[in-house]
């Protein structure tokens, strides 16, 4: 199973993605798939404990609901994919 996690920020070559959904992803055993402009970049279950870079030092007021959550950085590495021949 995947969750997939459409990305609109890009911050010094990271992703910041709320940690509940790492959470809920970990617990799940899903992988993440980010998805920004149809780059897509992957990170299988197993691994995503490895790849995470960084942990916000204060939790943000989410846009939706008046949950507080932590944002957990990844560094953006998309699937580069080569559509045609040069």
């Amino acid at each position: 199973m995947v969750k997939r996690i459409r990305i609109n920020t890009i911050w010094q070559g990271k992703v910041g993605i709320r940690e509940k959904q790492v959470l809920k992803a970990l617990e799940n055993k899903q992988d993440l798939l980010f998805v920004r402009r149809g780059e897509k970049m992957l990170i299988p279950y197993q691994f995503i404990t490895n790849r995470i870079v960084g942990k916000s030092k204060e939790s943000f007021l989410d846009r939706f609901s008046n949950e507080r959550h932590y944002l957990m950085y990844f560094d953006w590495k998309p699937t580069i994919i080569q559509k045609s021949l040069i």
